[in-house]
């Protein structure tokens, strides 16, 4: 099959993740008890920064994606009254941030209008401590993740006959945010682990990254299911990347 005609499959493929997910600018209904998480990201000079990806991470509700309007600006809605913790980090590839990402945590509720601001600087190499964000199902805590060849959601089998290897072993799709590589860099600098409900950690081999056909913001990361996580229906998968860790979200599997 040469390259071209894979394109539409590509394309189709990137409308099946995004219809599994929520982009809060566009698609979010605003609760009846919501408030907002509002800001701007300006440049070293002051000016408002455009298309700054913006991702709100909730231990409650999972992850929100909005974007920067012209003027770098931006707004989150989030319900009130809940007790969670919520972080918001920003990300465009060639910038760096400060703050690198501002966390508003609660043990009451969150309650009432917030504000974050951010100053992006042009960089020539990925920012230091970057953060790997793997995105959540809307309203959900649980992975945004299909399996690599079906595109079908979880649970997930450690094995099947559909797929293209010869060990028949399942490759998940995990879909992240904040992950960029610098021009020398191999996606060896970025390692996925599963923990069981033991505390059992079981390394993912990682097997593929690239940014989502047409939606650069967004990386998909395959990974390798190992066998001995059959039993466990459920574990909390995470990245690291250049040994910084990011956010663990639970994946249904079966034997």
């Amino acid at each position: 099959m040469n390259r071209n005609s894979r394109l539409p499959r590509l394309v189709g493929f990137a409308l099946a993740v995004l219809a599994c997910f929520s982009i809060s600018a566009m698609y979010r209904p605003v609760a009846a008890q919501a408030f907002t998480i509002s800001g701007a990201v300006t440049d070293e000079h002051g000016q408002g920064l455009a298309d700054v990806t913006m991702v709100l991470l909730s231990d409650v509700t999972g992850t929100q994606i909005t974007f920067t309007d012209a003027s770098g600006n931006y707004v989150f809605n989030y319900a009130g009254s809940v007790s969670h913790n919520v972080r918001i980090t920003p990300w465009k590839s060639g910038y760096e941030f400060n703050p690198l990402w501002t966390a508003f945590v609660s043990s009451v509720g969150l309650t009432g209008n917030q504000i974050a601001l951010f100053t992006g600087t042009p960089s020539s190499t990925p920012q230091s401590g970057q953060i790997p964000n793997l995105l959540t199902q809307e309203a959900s805590l649980h992975a945004l993740a299909l399996d690599s060849v079906t595109w079908l959601s979880e649970p997930f089998s450690m094995v099947g006959s559909h797929n293209f290897s010869t060990d028949e072993r399942t490759r998940v799709s995990l879909f992240a945010v904040n992950i960029e590589l610098g021009a020398n860099e191999t996606s060896s600098v970025i390692t996925a682990q599963a923990e069981d409900s033991a505390g059992h950690i079981f390394p993912l081999t990682v097997e593929h990254f690239a940014a989502v056909p047409n939606f650069a913001w967004l990386k998909q990361v395959i990974v390798k299911l190992p066998v001995e996580i059959a039993n466990s229906v459920e574990v909390r998968v995470s990245l690291k990347v250049r040994g910084t860790a990011g956010n663990k979200v639970p994946v249904k599997v079966q034997p």
